[in-house]
């Protein structure tokens, strides 16, 4: 279904510090902690013996006449994964339902990681009616509504431990440093903490909770058992996830 017209406003006046974006190449915008060749300068320092000779930087070595060594900071892409929880108590609430919350924090994502030139993937899970929806991360406007879209489109389901490693397939086990943000409000992660911990310590997780101030006997869901490297953020679903999502992101919890 299209999205709405009011929604695609608001994301148009995110309050997100965007970045300016590098011109030609496939470069990322955000520093690795490999450091060596890259596009990045970062200092002069003093040679110490076993540095590369290439490194030296001559005009400045012959000013000073002491060997000195040009360093520069490769940069990388940033990959999100958006996980979202589709267990049927997500589609439920008066007036913003967890899903709708889920969908705007999506948005926000998107606006953020398209202002980066980063990239932006989704993961749901299915059970023994519905298949499980996988978005492989990809950069643009045209990849991020297709995100927004796919999730507005998401039917209940209730995913089982099965369901959840058939969604995640071979997340995780290469690489390093991608970004997954789960966004649940708890009822639907059974079986889901035995897949993220052996690979929390190599990515960053962070669980995203609704929740519902309104409601007086709110459901007690089993712990998923996270490990503790696996932070969550409990925001209230009567507050603007937008805002709330710029905060956060402006103190550097990204």
């Amino acid at each position: 279904m299209p999205l709405p017209t009011r929604f695609l406003a608001r994301l148009r006046r995110l309050p997100l510090r965007l970045r300016k974006a590098l011109r030609g190449g496939t470069e990322g915008l955000h520093p690795s902690l490999i450091k060596g060749s890259g596009l990045t300068f970062v200092e002069n320092r003093p040679y110490v013996p076993g540095d590369d000779p290439r490194a030296i930087n001559w005009p400045l070595t012959a000013r000073t006449g002491e060997p000195v060594i040009k360093r520069f900071e490769a940069s990388r892409e940033l990959i999100l994964w958006l996980v979202v929880d589709p267990h049927p108590t997500m589609f439920l609430g008066d007036p913003v339902s967890p899903l709708r919350w889920a969908l705007e924090i999506a948005g926000a994502a998107m606006a953020t990681m398209n202002a980066g030139k980063d990239r932006l993937g989704l993961l749901v899970p299915g059970d023994g009616r519905t298949p499980p929806l996988r978005l492989a991360p990809k950069r643009g406007r045209v990849a991020g509504l297709r995100v927004l879209e796919k999730l507005a489109e998401q039917h209940p389901a209730l995913p089982t431990p099965e369901s959840w490693r058939h969604a995640l397939g071979h997340w995780g086990e290469r690489g390093r440093g991608h970004r997954l943000w789960l966004l649940s409000n708890g009822a639907g992660l059974q079986g889901l903490a035995p897949l993220i911990k052996p690979l929390a310590p190599r990515h960053r997780i962070v669980w995203f909770r609704p929740e519902d101030p309104f409601l007086r006997h709110a459901p007690n869901w089993p712990d998923p058992g996270f490990p503790p490297s696996v932070e969550t953020v409990s925001w209230s679903l009567v507050e603007d996830p937008v805002a709330k999502l710029a905060t956060w992101l402006k103190a550097g919890k990204a």
